[in-house]
């Protein structure tokens, strides 16, 4: 494909209404609630407790980018122009400036947000298209050691997936690095004092140099059989097709991978299964009853929070659960995953420091690590942009 200088601009029209706020927001969902909790079935909340625990040992489920540019460092997306430091919140998802919400939302707690996403995935229409569209962004803390002490940028970067539902068509996935921005306004005011640089160069735990400016859209056909991973496997289309719709059942085919953890992923067998089933939510081309079975689970899960209503890191409105999670390499964090009640759509997830420690020591307690953001999940007929294909 040849490049088109409107990539982005594309991007940022095809973001589905369903993203957007209704009107009475609040008074829907609220309406919706009485009747959703008063036919949750306990067997949804806490039959999943009591399967056996019995260790192997897995690897992350993550949405994999495969032969995508390198600046793709994760499975993510972004699908609005790249704006300059300080033109969106960072690192303070629960203060939108810009960002206006139609009403407040009434806070929920973990197992009542859970099940309203649930009854409201379920009731999504599914759409028919050649092609699955999934367009995130993500972004990891990096911190920058200057002559007045050191500040925290985001390194920042972008994927599309187009998903070809025939043999028609190609699958394709498109990255780009959108370029570091500051996490937090003091980290902006601390980059300005220090000159505004275009590029830094970072010394730990590896050399390279960051980069404010964005770099080139890349794009490259994908085998969509070996794109995405379950555990420590690859999976299929066909496989994801074939997820129970079970809470149950889908508890049970999810530790069937499940292996002892290590690395990047817990050891603990629930943090574990969290990590998992949030994979599902969020990254996954899972049918919308899958995605409502792996809320229902989440629901059982101990030691899940709500944080009621927060906004994300693009400033969309949404509510929060969170979950401790320990890693051998990374140590202790948080992580939050932010949810559209409206929809059920999961619309990110954040991992913030509480006891980090090996390459994320530098992190801040109470500070975000990582994110990632879906910003467009949809079927559609049109074709993908063009953009330079990579070598």
């Amino acid at each position: 494909m040849s490049r088109s200088p409107d990539v982005l601009n594309l991007l940022a029209k095809a973001r589905p209404a369903r993203l957007n706020p209704p009107p009475n927001r609040a008074e829907d969902t609220a309406q919706a609630i009485a009747g959703i909790m008063a036919n949750a079935s306990a067997a949804d909340r806490h039959a999943a407790l009591d399967q056996p625990r019995t260790p192997r040992r897995p690897r992350a489920v993550l949405l994999k980018a495969v032969g995508v540019a390198a600046a793709a460092v994760t499975a993510v997306a972004v699908a609005v122009a790249v704006a300059g430091p300080g033109a969106a919140p960072r690192n303070a998802p629960n203060a939108a400036p810009g960002i206006v919400s139609p009403a407040p939302q009434r806070p929920m707690d973990a197992s009542r947000l859970l099940l309203v996403a649930a009854e409201r995935s379920n009731k999504t229409s599914p759409d028919s298209g050649r092609y699955l569209t999934i367009q995130t962004e993500s972004g990891f803390a990096v911190p920058v050691e200057a002559a007045d002490g050191t500040y925290t940028m985001f390194a920042r970067s972008g994927s599309q997936y187009w998903l070809a539902r025939s043999s028609a068509d190609r699958s394709w996935v498109i990255s780009q690095s959108l370029g570091a921005a500051p996490a937090t306004p003091s980290d902006e005011a601390a980059w300005r004092r220090n000159g505004s640089p275009a590029v830094m160069r970072i010394t730990k735990p590896k050399p390279f140099d960051l980069q404010i400016a964005p770099g080139k859209v890349h794009g490259n056909t994908v085998d969509a059989a070996h794109l995405f991973a379950l555990g420590d496997r690859n999976v299929s289309q066909a496989e994801l097709d074939a997820l129970p719709a079970d809470p149950v059942a889908l508890r049970g085919a999810l530790l069937s991978r499940f292996d002892g953890g290590g690395g990047d992923m817990p050891t603990d067998r629930d943090q574990w299964l969290f990590t998992v089933a949030a994979s599902v939510v969020i990254d996954l081309p899972v049918s919308n009853k899958v995605r409502a079975a792996a809320y229902r689970m989440l629901a059982t899960l101990p030691g899940v929070r709500g944080l009621g209503v927060v906004h994300d890191m693009h400033g969309r409105p949404g509510q929060a659960i969170a979950f401790a999670q320990e890693s051998p390499t990374f140590g202790r964090f948080e992580v939050r995953l932010i949810i559209d009640p409206d929809t059920g759509q999961a619309l990110g997830k954040e991992m913030r420091a509480v006891e980090p420690r090996g390459p994320r020591s530098r992190i801040e307690p109470g500070a975000i690590s990582t994110y990632q953001l879906v910003l467009v999940s949809q079927n559609t007929d049109d074709n993908p942009p063009k953009v330079d294909v990579t070598d």
